[in-house]
């Protein structure tokens, strides 16, 4: 058996758990994880009408957001949605992260998510580096 079938093989039968990075938007750390190929299709469909239009109360991007933090956030409370006057789930990030400063964090964390983990990354490391500096 040659080593690509092996390595997917064992990637489909393994229990990996996603990569999660955290970012903070509205004064509130969120945990984004990654989303699979599979996890971005799903949210285009039910962005999308049967017909292809697009859905009025909210798009892809809204949908991602949901999925990537559904794992650390309640987004079906049902009181949360009663609150922003949602039927939806999806419809809630841009009302609740009214800000687009906030939503636009959580927006670029889910669809760039290794630009993102990398900039973290980034951030830790040299804010690391000034504190022993500083402290030296």
């Amino acid at each position: 058996m040659s080593d690509k079938l092996q390595k997917y093989l064992a990637a489909g039968t393994a229990d990996a758990k996603p990569e999660q990075i955290e970012v903070e938007a509205d004064g509130e750390k969120w945990s984004v994880r990654r989303l699979t190929t599979m996890d971005m299709r799903r949210c285009y469909e039910v962005a999308y009408n049967d017909d292809g239009s697009a859905k009025d109360t909210f798009n892809e991007i809204d949908a991602m957001i949901v999925r990537a933090t559904e794992h650390d956030f309640d987004w079906n409370n049902k009181e949360l949605l009663l609150a922003y006057k949602c039927t939806n789930k999806n419809e809630l990030p841009p009302r609740l992260l009214n800000d687009p400063d906030h939503y636009g964090v959580l927006s670029k964390a889910v669809r760039n998510f290794q630009e993102t983990k990398d900039a973290l990354l980034k951030e830790a490391k040299n804010s690391s580096g000034e504190t022993a500096k500083q402290a030296g």
